[in-house]
């Protein structure tokens, strides 16, 4: 089945967009992988970065793409830049997909959504030690059911993030299209409750647990592929019936 609606994928904090190969093997979508504007800066560089060039990055990759019509899959904070995103696409945005996302309420940072005492931990941690967590973080938080190589690489990939990234305080409407979240059920980086209250803040249609990690894009690559592609082709059918 040819498709008339692409996914644009916006992976998280430190990751790049090789971490969807996997899943994008298992659909037959037109799709597009955004890469943050950081891989190829230095450190002082990526420092001067605000949030606004992350969304500029992605905005003109769109801009770039020759597809009319696609759904925003956004993994984890990426779902910031991909809120801000949706703002810029709507009469091409036909849904909005977050995978173990935080999502804020408007007016609210990445850092100002998370729970009490993160929130006030979290800005002296980024502060002191940056936005590059240690090895054994990584490999705990997002890297707990992965096999020992596609840990490594994860490790051995992840790049520091602009501060802005966290800090900034943005403001949004919810997009007026199709919404689902899906929630990481072994995900030690996003508790199980912070994610429901997450999919309460997206005001969710619909929500969809997975039994996998912070990167179910790398560890359930096949079953992530299968709900996304029945998403799309639920869009579809709609539009087709409309």
């Amino acid at each position: 089945m040819d498709h008339n609606i692409g996914i644009v994928f916006i992976h998280g904090a430190g990751l790049n967009a090789s971490i969807w190969a996997d899943l994008i093997k298992e659909i037959n979508i037109p799709t597009l992988t955004i890469d943050f504007p950081n891989k190829k800066t230095n450190s002082k560089a990526i420092d001067m970065m605000t949030f606004d060039d992350y969304v500029s990055a992605a905005v003109n990759q769109i801009k770039n793409w020759k597809v009319e019509h696609f759904i925003i899959v956004a993994h984890s904070i990426g779902a910031f830049v991909g809120l801000k995103v949706a703002n810029q696409f709507k009469t091409e945005l036909r849904g909005f997909v977050a995978v173990g996302s935080i999502i804020p309420i408007n007016g609210n940072s990445f850092v100002s959504s998370l729970p009490f005492p993160q929130k006030l931990i979290m800005p002296v941690i980024l502060r002191l030690f940056g936005t590059k967590p240690p090895q054994k973080s990584i490999e705990s938080e997002l890297c707990n059911d992965l096999t020992a190589e596609q840990t490594s690489k994860i490790v051995n990939e992840f790049t520091p993030e602009s501060k802005a990234l966290y800090l900034t305080k943005i403001n949004f409407i919810l997009p007026d299209t199709n919404r689902i979240y899906i929630k990481l059920e072994n995900d030690n980086s996003t508790p199980s409750t912070l994610q429901d209250k997450m999919a309460q803040n997206l005001n969710a249609e619909k929500i969809i647990s997975i039994d996998s990690g912070h990167l179910p894009m790398i560890s359930k690559a096949k079953q992530l592929g299968g709900i996304l592609s029945d998403f799309v082709n639920e869009i579809e059918q709609s539009e087709i019936t409309r």
